[in-house]
């Protein structure tokens, strides 16, 4: 094991009884899926209560939890749920980001936080496949990564049309088309990493608490300090601190701080009926809007499209799949996988991204409670960075990290271009 895989001190593995616990009854209560009895926090018990069980919160509270404090997660379904960017099937993740260096930087440094997890779940969570984006020679985006990858030493390749031929015949390439390939990169199955995560702070003495929180609001605080939250069923947890990682929800957990600030906008993932073997060494890949994996655990070959889509209402977004999203993907397929166009559906899924409209994190102090941390906009590509951003939180709450301007509330409200736009962003609800 390399030291960049090291973690000291990960939790004791969950084998594969435990992991089918989290299949059956007993499992799913401990999640808060089966209506099962939830566990009670004695009022002024915590240090920190971590405001929903995705990946931005989930790594928070473990951030939190191995620094000592005590900590407890809420959430209002469970972790990785139907209906949470955190769940669905899978995630591009990946470190080039051309010239936004620090969002390099968090990818490669959550990598080996993914691959121990992995190491210790029943079943792998991070399949290494490489990602490969395809492009035009001079792609300015590409030319910024490799400037990047070269400052930090991470491994990548440049392909010509020849070899991404010879290397990918699945693929149709044009001559005047080229490649850039990460190796490192990969995919991670999203819902059940988050629950692995959340099992394993559950059996180091993290409570997972069942329930809606309600709306905090500045004048709820008491001198400026938050001191209680209240869940719909009318109960009340205590803190000293409070973490707010609701992902689509956080304009609504925290309206004081984020209307305005996060919109929602409808995604559509679909899964064809495609083997590995009929796509043979293809990695994780990129031909923007469009990108995909191969079929991951039998799933399917999975193609997404980046175009944001329709701004939706989180609480009545239409989940059913549009045919025209089909008819777009087909039409692509013919032009690069042609050997696929013609490849029966095997499902599909409308997931959603919740973005700020600078395409950055928001993680920060809310503006009018000195108490509370917000820490959410994963902007269609935050999943990957669930270590690093849970790290960085804590070191907020605990004072060990200062604000970084770009993923401040004054940035998320500012119109910019989007930092990621000539890049997969790998962390829909489906991604």
């Amino acid at each position: 094991m390399s030291d960049a895989d090291r973690t000291d001190g990960p939790p004791a593995p969950i084998g594969r009884r435990g992991f089918l616990g989290v299949l059956g009854g007993a499992g799913l209560a401990s999640l808060g899926l089966s209506g099962g009895t939830v566990r009670r926090v004695p009022a002024g018990a915590l240090d920190v209560l971590v405001i929903g069980a995705g990946v931005f919160g989930a790594w928070t509270a473990r951030a939190l939890h191995r620094a000592g404090k005590r900590v407890a997660l809420v959430d209002a379904f469970g972790p990785a749920h139907g209906a949470a960017s955190s769940g669905g099937e899978s995630r591009v993740t990946r470190c080039g980001y051309g010239d936004a260096e620090l969002y390099s930087e968090w990818a490669c440094r959550s990598m080996a936080e993914w691959r121990a997890l992995s190491r210790r779940a029943a079943v792998p969570l991070f399949h290494e496949l490489g990602v490969l984006w395809l492009h035009a020679p001079g792609d300015e985006f590409v030319e910024a990564t490799v400037r990047v990858f070269s400052r930090h030493g991470f491994p990548f390749s440049l392909l010509g049309p020849a070899e991404l031929r010879s290397r990918y015949p699945v693929l149709r390439v044009a001559d005047d088309e080229a490649g850039f390939l990460g190796p490192r990169g990969g995919g991670l199955m999203a819902r059940r990493a988050v629950q692995q995560l959340v099992l394993e702070l559950e059996s180091d003495g993290v409570p997972l608490l069942h329930g809606e929180v309600e709306p905090i609001r500045v004048a709820s605080g008491e001198g400026g300090a938050l001191p209680a939250v209240r869940t719909r069923d009318g109960r009340v947890i205590s803190a000293g601190a409070f973490v707010a990682a609701c992902g689509p929800w956080l304009d609504r957990v925290c309206p004081d701080a984020m209307t305005g600030r996060l919109s929602v906008t409808r995604q559509e993932v679909l899964f064809f009926a495609v083997d590995r073997a009929a796509t043979g060494a293809l990695p994780v890949w990129a031909d923007l809007p469009f990108y995909g994996l191969p079929s991951l655990e039998g799933r399917g070959f999975k193609v997404a499209d980046d175009t944001k889509g329709l701004v939706v209402d989180v609480s009545s977004i239409d989940r059913r799949p549009a045919l025209e999203a089909e008819e777009r993907v087909r039409a692509f397929l013919e032009r690069r996988f042609p050997t696929l166009a013609g490849s029966r559906l095997n499902e599909s899924r409308v997931c959603q991204y919740e973005s700020s409209s600078s395409g950055d994190f928001v993680l920060d102090r809310h503006p009018g409670l000195e108490n509370v941390w917000l820490a959410g906009c994963g902007s269609g590509h935050g999943f990957k960075h669930g270590p690093a951003v849970g790290a960085h939180v804590a070191g907020l709450v605990l004072g060990t990290a200062g604000p970084i301007p770009r993923f401040g509330l004054d940035a998320a409200g500012a119109r910019r271009t989007v930092p990621d736009a000539r890049a997969p962003r790998g962390r829909s609800a489906s991604s």
